[in-house]
């Protein structure tokens, strides 16, 4: 399962960023995820919800934003939304088509309480 091992990975860019920012409380953590990513979504969520659990972040939450694939065609211009890497373009036919949309695995957004947030 490699959404486990991923979701390992967050956790450490996590813990870099908030001890480089200066820490205070994680409240959630959004990642972004492409469809054609290889990444088991759910699996990858439960993994990082339980990682997170077992921390120091525990109780914080986790969000996800899934990235539909979107190819460009290099011969005619159309853009369209593949079914798979491979897939020619729908209006001329031809294989010269590039992803690019749709492969994405970034941790996009950390929301941090500090001690000036608090009442």
């Amino acid at each position: 399962m490699h959404e486990l091992s991923l979701a390992c990975s967050v956790l450490e860019l996590v813990g870099s960023e908030m001890q480089r920012h200066g820490a205070g409380t994680l409240r959630s953590v959004e990642v972004t995820v492409g469809e054609l990513s290889g990444v088991d979504s759910e699996a990858f969520v439960f993994s990082l919800q339980m990682v997170l659990d077992r921390s120091a972040y525990a109780g914080a939450r986790v969000s996800l934003t899934r990235v539909p694939p979107r190819s460009h065609c290099t011969v005619c211009g159309a853009d369209f939304e593949p079914t798979s890497f491979y897939m020619p373009c729908p209006q001329c036919g031809s294989h010269a088509t590039r992803l690019v949309a749709g492969q994405e695995f970034r941790l996009s957004s950390l929301t941090v309480e500090t001690d000036e947030d608090k009442p």
